[in-house]
């Protein structure tokens, strides 16, 4: 018997998810928030019990520090704040397509190395 056919993906920008030892670090200020997954428009963040979230609607400027030696600045909106996870939309810039492809490439390159 077939498997039924995957559900199309409804996002517009491809999405990195990050296994939890390789996720990257949103620094807004003194507040640091596990990058769960993100994409040029867009990322998801753990707040762990100890942090009070960023209120919903709430401009965010802040530092993605991924752990393949890659940063980059956003500047975003909290649409989403949900289970302990909060979202944002960055409709001001992006961040660069190059930068996540890196991303991919170095998780890539630790999962074999940790494979071997």
């Amino acid at each position: 018997m077939l498997a039924p056919p995957a559900a199309p993906e409804k996002r517009e920008h491809y999405r990195l998810h990050f296994p939890p030892t390789e996720r990257p670090l949103l620094v807004i200020g003194e507040r640091h928030y596990e990058v769960v997954d993100c994409s040029v428009r867009g990322l998801r963040c753990l707040i762990n019990e100890w942090q009070s979230p960023i209120p919903a609607d709430q401009p965010v400027i802040g530092l993605v520090q991924f752990r393949g030696r890659h940063a980059a600045p956003i500047r975003g909106l909290v649409i989403r704040i949900r289970h302990h996870e909060i979202a944002l939309h960055l409709p001001e810039g992006e961040i660069p397509f190059r930068i996540l492809r890196s991303e991919e490439r170095y998780l890539i390159a630790q999962h074999r190395a940790k494979a071997e």
